[in-house]
C-alpha cells in the first residue's frame, strides 16, 4: 500500500506567506525612503551651488526654487500668525512659527517658517511672538509645500494653533497672492526664535538599516519555513 501523500500544512504556509509579504513590503518601503532622502540631499547640494534667488512680485515655480537659497525683503503680516503644535525639542514642548511676508513693493507674499518657540506648561497660554515692524530682509531655504497628514482631531486648525501647517490650508485662511513654496528662515532677527533647523535629507542611513533588518527577517522566515517543510517530509508517516 502506498503511503499517504504529504501536503504542507495550510496554516503555517499562510502565516509564512503573510509574514513574507509584510516584511518584504516593509524592506522595499524603507529602501525607497532612503533613496528619496539621498535624492533630496543631492538636490540640496546642487541648489546650494546656485546664486541666492531674490523674490519679487512675480511667482516663482516651486520646482525652480526648491531647496535654493532665497532672499526676500518685505514686511511680516502679524495677523497671519500660525503656530504648528507638538514641536517639542528634547523635553521642552513648543511650536514652529509661520507667518506671511509681503514682498516689498508688491502684493506678492511668501509663507515664512520663522523659527521655533518654547511653549508654556499651561497650554491655554500661548507664547508671545515678537514680530519686527517695517521692512526686514529674510534669507533662507525654499522648501516644497507640506503634504497633508493623518489627523485624529477635528480641531486640527483651531484658531492660531494648527496640528499641521500646509500651504494649501494657509492659502485658504489667507486669501492673498502666495509664492508656491515655504521659506524656511535661516537669517537672524531680534525676535527670540530658534532657527537651528533639521536638514530635510537627514536619516537615509537609518532607512537603509531598517530595510536590511526587514530583509533579514524575510530571509529568516523563508529559512524557518523551509526547515519546517523538510522536517515534515523527512519524518515517517503516521501508521494507519
Amino acid at each position: 500500500m502506498k503511503s499517504p501523500r504529504r501536503r504542507p500544512a495550510l496554516l503555517p504556509a499562510f502565516v509564512a506567506l503573510l509574514g513574507l509579504a509584510l516584511t518584504v513590503s516593509a524592506s522595499i518601503w524603507q529602501y525607497g525612503r532612503g533613496c528619496e532622502k539621498d535624492r533630496i540631499a543631492d538636490a540640496i547640494a546642487s541648489a546650494n551651488t546656485a546664486a541666492v534667488m531674490s523674490l519679487g512680485a512675480v511667482p516663482v515655480a516651486e520646482e525652480v526654487a526648491r531647496y535654493r537659497r532665497v532672499r526676500a525683503d518685505g514686511e511680516f503680516i502679524a495677523d497671519s500668525l500660525v503656530l504648528q503644535d507638538n514641536r517639542s525639542r528634547g523635553a521642552t514642548p513648543g511650536y514652529e512659527v509661520f507667518m506671511a511676508l509681503r514682498v516689498a513693493g508688491s502684493a506678492m507674499h511668501v509663507l515664512v517658517k520663522r523659527g521655533w518657540v518654547a511653549g508654556n506648561l499651561d497650554r491655554t497660554r500661548l507664547p508671545a511672538i515678537v514680530t519686527p515692524a517695517g521692512v526686514v530682509e529674510i534669507e533662507g531655504i525654499a522648501l516644497p509645500p507640506n503634504a497633508r497628514f493623518l489627523e485624529l482631531s477635528h480641531g486640527s486648525m483651531s484658531g492660531t494653533v494648527w496640528q499641521n501647517v500646509t500651504l494649501e490650508r494657509f492659502a485658504a485662511r489667507f486669501p492673498q497672492p502666495l509664492q508656491p513654496f515655504l521659506l524656511e528662515q535661516h537669517s537672524t532677527l531680534a525676535d527670540g526664535l530658534a532657527r537651528d533647523w533639521f536638514a530635510p535629507a537627514n536619516g537615509s542611513a537609518r532607512h537603509y538599516g531598517y530595510a536590511f533588518q526587514w530583509g533579514a527577517i524575510a530571509t529568516l522566515i523563508v529559512i524557518l519555513y523551509g526547515y519546517f517543510l523538510s522536517r515534515r517530509f523527512r519524518s515517517p508517516p503516521p501508521s494507519a
